[in-house]
């Protein structure tokens, strides 16, 4: 069973923690305002959806995010800056992905 749980970890604006069964990872909001996960994370755009959804909630300015999720971030409203993607709070989205129009 998955599991996303609110907790607290320094250095972050927020964090949490996914529970896949006896695994457990971590991502969050850094202070430098980069999303970031846990590389072997089981379920990654789950914890993206779960960190964006927070940002959105919490009426974040501005997010980052590396390439590193395994799904197109421009899905989410980012945008891609050199190395780096860029989202601001008024772009950022959660795709439905149900295939209906």
């Amino acid at each position: 069973m998955l599991s996303v749980v609110s907790s607290k970890k320094e250095g972050f604006r927020f964090y949490f923690v996914l529970k896949d069964g006896d695994k457990c990872f971590g991502g969050g909001l850094r202070e430098d305002k980069f999303l970031v996960c846990d590389p072997a994370c089981t379920e990654k755009e789950l914890m993206l959806r779960t960190l964006i959804n927070k940002c959105m909630n919490d009426f974040v300015p501005e997010v980052y995010a590396r390439g590193d999720w395994g799904t197109d971030l421009a899905r989410f409203g980012f945008e891609r800056e050199g190395d780096v993607y860029r989202s601001s709070r008024e772009k950022l989205r959660l795709p439905h992905d149900c295939g209906g129009k």
